[in-house]
């Protein structure tokens, strides 16, 4: 059966205690507790468990991190998407922008050659107006008393108003 390093250590320092001291007392190793090298043979054991539960942790951990990595890989690759997607948007948005600004324009200027037209059309009322008047009135005959217009009654042409 081959010793464990430790259960070596444990002879080899008994050995030393022994040629310096003496053999150990017989009392001492009827105690209740354990040989020394059975506890530290339970404990290298439980050492050994503990390292490979350790040794799953990490693997579990190695897992997880790859999992996160490629997570981290994946959404940047989808948020480089949405902002491709933002960028083409912003685009169209900037298109429809500059054909609001030419419809804008084309308003200008038909509501600038409506209001010329409104000025022009009332200007030429005004004078077709005026020229109505005075030829309306050229055309009343004089009543009596020396005054323009027609005497109540009588037929004349009737006054523009």
């Amino acid at each position: 059966m081959k010793k464990t390093e430790s259960e070596q250590i444990l002879e080899y320092l008994k050995h030393i205690y022994e040629s310096i001291n003496g053999p150990l007392p017989k009392a001492r190793q009827s105690s209740k507790e354990p040989p020394l090298t059975k506890r530290v043979g339970a404990l290298e054991k439980k050492v050994d468990g503990l390292a490979e539960s350790v040794g799953k942790l990490d693997d579990r951990v190695s897992e997880v991190q790859l999992g996160l990595a490629t997570l981290a890989v994946s959404t940047t690759a989808q948020f480089q998407k949405i902002d491709e997607r933002f960028v083409e948007i912003d685009g169209r948005f900037d298109a429809v922008d500059l054909h609001f600004k030419r419809v804008d324009a084309r308003f200008d200027r038909v509501d600038g050659a409506i209001e010329t037209t409104r000025v022009q059309l009332v200007d030429l009322v005004g004078s077709v107006h005026s020229e109505l008047t005075g030829r309306i009135i050229d055309l009343e005959v004089p009543g009596p008393g020396g005054r323009g217009g027609t005497p109540s009654g009588s037929g004349g042409v009737p006054l523009a108003s």
